[in-house]
C-alpha cells in the first residue's frame, strides 16, 4: 500500500468518524431548534386541540418551540405523506389518531402506519358525541331513529367515507334500520356550519369538537360512545344505554414521526409526553374539552396500531364500513 493511498484511507475514515460523533453529539443535545406537529384536519378538530395543549407543554418542559401546522385534505393523505418523506431527525411529527387507521384499511391512505412511521407516544382519548341541531326535534337515540324512519333517504349525518364518523353512523342506520345519507366534509369545522345551520340532522363528532357548542345550547347530545358516561357531559347516556350496543368505539390519539428516527430522541420525546401528561394543568386542559390523558411507551403504540388495524380489518371484511 502507497503512502498516498494509505494516506487517503486515514483521511476517509477520520471524516466518517467526525461525521459520526457530529451526529451522536446532535443527537445528545436534541432538541435544537424548533419542532413541527403536523394535524391532518382543520382547527377545532379534536386533533388541532390536543396538539396545542401538548404542544404549549413540550415547549416549556424542552425549551424549544412547538409549531402546530395543519395540513388538510385528502382524507389525511396531504398530512400523512408529508410526515412521511420528512427528514427522521426528530423534528417532524404528526398527532393522527384511530381515524387514520380506519382510513388505512379502508384505502383511502396510502401510507403505512406500521411501515412508514416511528410510533412516539400516546397523547389522549376521547370518545365521540352524537348530536342533533335544534331543527331536529328528538332528545333521544330512539326518538331520532323514529324521525330518520317517518323521512327514508332525507336526513343527513357527516362523513367522509371511511372515518369513525361515517362507521359510527353505518352502526346507527343498521341498528335503528333506517336510511340516512352521509354527507363528507374535509375539516370538521365546515361539518360544524351546516350542522348549525340544519342542513346535517346528526352530527357525529369528537366530545373535543361538540364540547364547546352541547354546552353553548346550539346542539343537542344524544349519546356518547364508549362505555362510560363523560364526566362533561353527565346526564348524556352511551350509546350503549340509549338501546345501541354496538356503538362502543372511541379513539385514541397519538404523535408518529417518520421510519427511522433515533431511539434516544424517541425515548427522549416519549419521557417528555409523559411528563407533560401527569401535570394537572394538561390533566385539566383536556377534561375541558372531554377529553382524558393515555400515556404508553412506544412499543405501546405499535401495539395498538397494530390491534386496530386487524379490528378495522374485519369491519371491512364485513362491509361496516361500505355501508
Amino acid at each position: 500500500m502507497t503512502m498516498t493511498l494509505r494516506a487517503l484511507i486515514v483521511v476517509s475514515l477520520s471524516f466518517i468518524a467526525g461525521l459520526v460523533g457530529l451526529n451522536a453529539h446532535a443527537q445528545n443535545n436534541y432538541p435544537t431548534k424548533p419542532i413541527t406537529i403536523i394535524v391532518p384536519y382543520g382547527p377545532g378538530s379534536g386533533n388541532d386541540m390536543i396538539s396545542r395543549e401538548i404542544g404549549q407543554r413540550l415547549t416549556e418542559q424542552l425549551g424549544v418551540t412547538f409549531v402546530i401546522e395543519n395540513k388538510v385534505g385528502a382524507t389525511g393523505n396531504i398530512a400523512m405523506d408529508y410526515t412521511a418523506q420528512a427528514k427522521p431527525d426528530g423534528y417532524t411529527m404528526i398527532l393522527t389518531s384511530t381515524s387514520s387507521i380506519i382510513y388505512q384499511v379502508s384505502n383511502t391512505i396510502r401510507t403505512n402506519m406500521s411501515k412508514d412511521f416511528t410510533p412516539i407516544a400516546f397523547v389522549a382519548g376521547l370518545p365521540y358525541v352524537l348530536s342533533v341541531p335544534p331543527s331536529v326535534p328528538a332528545k333521544t337515540m330512539k326518538e331520532l331513529a323514529a324521525l330518520a324512519k317517518a323521512k327514508p333517504g332525507e336526513m343527513n349525518y357527516n362523513g367522509p367515507a371511511g372515518s369513525m364518523s361515517a362507521f359510527l353512523g353505518s352502526l346507527f342506520k343498521s341498528g335503528a334500520g333506517v336510511d340516512m345519507v352521509m354527507v363528507p366534509y374535509k375539516a370538521t369545522s365546515d361539518a360544524q356550519v351546516d350542522v348549525l345551520a340544519g342542513r346535517i340532522q346528526l352530527w357525529i363528532t369528537t366530545s373535543a369538537s361538540a364540547l364547546p357548542l352541547v354546552k353553548g345550547g346550539k346542539v343537542t347530545a344524544l349519546a356518547v360512545t364508549g362505555e362510560k358516561r363523560l364526566n362533561a357531559l353527565p346526564d348524556v347516556p352511551t350509546a350503549i344505554e340509549a338501546g345501541f350496543p354496538s356503538m362502543t368505539p372511541d379513539i385514541s390519539f397519538f404523535l408518529l414521526g417518520p421510519a427511522g428516527i433515533p431511539t434516544d430522541i424517541v425515548a427522549k420525546l416519549n419521557a417528555n409526553v409523559n411528563t407533560a401528561l401527569k401535570t394537572q394543568v394538561m390533566q385539566d386542559r383536556l377534561a375541558s374539552f372531554a377529553t382524558a390523558i393515555k400515556m404508553g411507551s412506544p412499543e405501546d403504540v405499535k401495539s395498538h396500531i397494530a390491534t386496530e388495524t386487524e379490528r378495522w380489518q374485519r369491519a371491512v371484511k364485513n362491509e361496516v364500513l361500505s355501508k
